[in-house]
């Protein structure tokens, strides 16, 4: 097209610096296509540039310089801006396999695998600072495999399980490629208004965004470096490089034919052009040699290439070869190396195609002559058009500034990772649950809830893949664990239960007993994984006295209100119990001793007498029960005073304080103060025996 039939301010500017050489191409869109005004190529004055990495920034600068004043010359104008790329020969890819412990009981959410994903690539970022200075920007990864419980596994999403685990490809660039890039920018005076990497760039002109649904392969085989990047699912997947291209050609036809480096290039292109290729050695001497001499010279080498871009292929695709690999760049042109790839790959050849210029459908050029070596730098004038890579763009991150490097679409996890996020902050554990058994049933108590990670983009909740744009005000409040279940005894015991009483008029309390693996514990004691619990709830004297009694080795008489109470006996709130000691009699024990000897003497004699009947009888007589009557002749009465009151004591052979509360009126439920007992103006207790005359005071004080 003419030059005159455009606006200077509409003239899109970029510059593929490569290792031999820089092309910068001008041009403005026109018809939604990139129709190129200006181009120009030169070579480095020197090898400023080894395997795409700026050895010289001046000699650099001043090829660059070059092309910027003939460009200028050819528009008539002041170029001011330029689109540029950085080499994949910068990139470090890392292959990395991270695992992570989840909760049984939850399913696998987005968020749980992204953060999964997020530790895979931290992991990849620190094995690349061990040999890499500096700082990195991650610029893409890729998921080759996920596991649950150790299985290889297609899609976590919705699974339940313990662990799970990722296999990952991730690649960084080291910010001070990009300031070498600035610096020899700010050398010939442009701004750099976008800046990407040059395999994208490569597969931005050579493989359309329809056709990367499909999981193709580009290689940008140039002079010191081959980048490679891989599409799948409608985006740029992975990106790579290898060290091995062209240059490694040209050194072995330097060495074994006596020739500069410059000569040993022009040998190689001729391979293809030509069937004899004629060259003067650094003798001066001329020679004459056939194309497929240098061809069967060359193709060890070639075929090493082509064995490590198939390896890096692999790698970058998950373990697999892609449908179709599109070659660009100088290097494509190789001898058999369309052939050695195919072979290393297990693919038919005609899945392996050069793009040259005249495929690129989204330019129009003047001079295709560049041929693959100019698609590169097509690309970076489309991604500066369609705005794909304006150098770095910033964003607040809980109010800090985290700048990305603007290689592809941004998401939330990609801020998250750039800002250095521990992948653990974003996934909360619920708490631990315990479980036991109570009273021989099995039990759980639960840990309490996570609260999962929140994410706001410009104040509206988001997920980590919400799309990220320059100056988005993002906020995370990170997730919070719960709490670990930290059951107790008392929290098992169904009702309320605690019954107060009186021992001798000390207040005593029946609650229930605990048992934590057959140990006594007290009730707010914590119960642990496994344990075994045992709760009672005591109600009777006998309860009483296995689970509260201090004097378990004596034995006890208790009453109530006079009356002697079974050890069954279930107590009840309130009760005013007494016990004594259980002490026996001497005389009862004599006479009881006594009266069993005269019983057996009796027996042994009725066996040896004559068995008639009255004598029979007479015995029968004297071995019978006691009547009432007789029984009456066997008990004692005594009279005592009792609070200035005569009482008379009847029933008994002997009698003791206690009995008194049985023949006068006292009400021991109403407490009224301490209770105080005198006998014959003495303190006594409720066991003291009681004779004829007694004097008795008792009351509340």
């Amino acid at each position: 097209m003419e030059i005159t039939n455009f606006n200077p301010q509409d003239v899109i500017f970029a510059l593929d610096i490569g290792t031999r050489t820089v092309i910068g191409t001008a041009g403005i869109v026109k018809d939604k296509k990139f129709n190129i005004v200006s181009e120009h190529c030169v070579e480095h004055e020197e090898r400023a540039m080894i395997d795409g990495q700026i050895h010289d920034v001046g000699l650099v600068a001043n090829a660059v310089n070059a092309i910027k004043k003939k460009i200028e010359e050819d528009l008539n104008m002041k170029l001011e801006n330029a689109a540029i790329a950085a080499a994949g020969r910068f990139l470090r890819t890392v292959s990395v396999k991270e695992d992570m412990s989840i909760d049984y009981d939850k399913e696998i959410d987005r968020d749980t695998i992204r953060s999964l994903e997020l530790t895979a690539v931290k992991s990849a970022e620190k094995q690349v600072t061990k040999n890499t200075k500096g700082r990195l920007y991650c610029v893409g990864y890729s998921v080759k495999s996920y596991y649950l419980n150790g299985y290889l596994i297609s899609n976590l999403l919705a699974h339940k399980g313990e662990n799970i685990s990722v296999e990952a490809i991730a690649t960084f660039l080291p910010r001070s490629v990009v300031d070498s890039l600035y610096s020899v920018m700010e050398k010939v005076g442009l701004q750099v208004v976008s800046l990407t990497l040059e395999p994208i760039a490569a597969m931005e002109a050579a493989i359309p965004q329809n056709l990367r649904l499909l999981n193709l392969a580009l290689v940008d085989v140039g002079a010191g470096t081959s980048d490679i990047a891989i599409s799948s699912k409608d985006t740029i997947s992975a990106y790579g490089m290898v060290s091995q291209a062209g240059d490694e050609v040209t050194e072995v036809i330097a060495q074994n034919y006596l020739v500069d480096f410059n000569t040993a290039e022009k040998i190689k292109k001729q391979c293809n052009e030509n069937e004899t290729i004629k060259y003067t050695d650094v003798l001066g001497i001329e020679n004459k040699i056939s194309s497929e001499e240098v061809i069967k010279l060359i193709n060890p080498v070639v075929n090493k290439i082509a064995d490590e871009i198939g390896n890096k292929i692999v790698e970058l695709n998950g373990d697999k070869p892609p449908n179709a690999i599109f070659l660009v760049g100088g290097g494509a042109h190789t001898p058999e190396l369309k052939e050695f790839l195919a072979k290393k790959l297990n693919m038919p050849l005609q899945r392996i195609a050069i793009k040259g210029r005249e495929a690129v459908t989204d330019c129009v050029c003047l001079d295709n002559s560049l041929g693959s070596t100019g698609v590169t730098v097509l690309g970076i004038a489309l991604i500066s058009i369609r705005r794909l890579g304006h150098g770095f763009i910033d964003v607040m991150l809980n109010g800090n500034v985290i700048s990305l490097f603007n290689s592809h679409g941004h998401t939330v996890m990609d801020v998250m990772l750039q800002a250095g996020i521990n992948p653990k902050a974003l996934i909360g554990k619920n708490g631990k649950n315990i479980r036991f058994t109570v009273n021989g049933i099995k039990r759980v108590a639960f840990g309490t809830l996570a609260s999962n990670t929140k994410i706001t983009v410009n104040g509206i909740e988001k997920s980590m893949d919400e799309e990220i744009k320059e100056g988005d005000d993002i906020e995370i409040k990170y997730a919070i664990n719960g709490k670990n279940a930290v059951p107790k005894v008392i929290d098992y015991i169904q009702k309320s239960y605690s019954v107060s009483f009186f021992i001798n008029d000390l207040i005593e309390n029946l609650e229930p007993a605990a048992y934590i693996n057959e140990n006594r514990v007290k009730l707010d004691s914590i119960i642990n994984e496994g344990d075994n619990v045992d709760i009672i709830l005591p109600e009777t004297i006998s309860d009483y006295e296995k689970y509260f009694s201090t004097d378990s080795e004596e034995e006890f008489v208790y009453y109530l209100d006079g009356n002697k109470l079974d050890k069954k006996y279930i107590i009840n709130e309130g009760d005013r119990i007494y016990r004594i000691t259980k002490v026996e009699d001497e005389k009862d024990k004599n006479s009881k001793e006594e009266r069993q000897e005269n019983l057996n003497s009796e027996k042994v004699a009725l066996e040896a007498v004559p068995k008639e009947e009255n004598i029979i009888k007479d015995k029968e007589d004297e071995l019978r029960e006691p009547t009432l009557e007789e029984k009456s002749k066997d008990t004692n009465e005594i009279t005592v005073v009792a609070n200035g009151k005569t009482v008379v004591l009847t029933g008994k052979k002997d009698y003791i304080f206690v009995d008194i509360f049985n023949h006068i009126e006292f009400d021991l439920t109403k407490i009224k103060g301490k209770l105080y007992l005198h006998l014959n103006g003495n303190n006594a207790g409720y066991y003291d025996k009681l004779s004829e005359g007694d004097i008795i005071e008792l009351g509340w004080e």
